[in-house]
């Protein structure tokens, strides 16, 4: 009896007391991450219509000084996408790069990404873009206007309806 306390929790056993409590506290935790990623950094949320699903990419590739990369996707039901910026090293040398670049979403138009968000960022494992998509052919286009040491290699995670 010494493991159990009855008033108020109804005889459940301490440690699963704490487990629920861990349990709750974690999906505070996660709703509290997931309303920031739908930030768009003004203070206004986006948020997408109950019963949407989500899918989490990451993509890799080398842009030459200079240059620019497309990574098409399907939007399937409009909604928020979130991009963020991982990491941007020198392909050569593997030193990261402290210089930003320009990270885009959009749609896809005659084959060709037209980029209706953009920012010039720098990498971070937080939200750097944020944009409502319509259904369709939706694209992420990272480019390097400020011209980096080359060739570069970046990572990007990102979430779309």
């Amino acid at each position: 009896m010494g493991d159990t306390v009855r008033a108020g929790s109804a005889g459940v056993p301490r440690a699963a007391r704490a487990l629920m409590t861990r349990r709750r506290l974690l999906a505070a935790g996660a709703f509290a991450l997931l309303a920031a990623a739908c930030d768009d950094g003004t203070g206004t949320t986006v948020t997408a219509p109950s019963g949407v699903s989500f899918s989490t990419l990451s993509f890799a590739d080398v842009i030459e000084s200079g240059g620019r990369f497309t990574y098409p996707f399907t939007v399937n039901t409009a909604g928020p996408v979130t991009v963020t910026l991982a990491s941007v090293v020198n392909a050569d040398t593997g030193v990261p790069l402290e210089r930003p670049l320009r990270v885009g979403v959009g749609r896809v138009v005659e084959e060709v990404c037209e980029v209706q968000t953009s920012a010039l960022v720098q990498a971070a494992l937080t939200t750097q873009v944020t944009h409502l998509a319509s259904e369709g052919a939706g694209c992420v286009e990272i480019a390097d206007p400020t011209r980096l040491p080359g060739p570069i290699r970046f990572t990007v995670r990102f979430r779309h309806p």
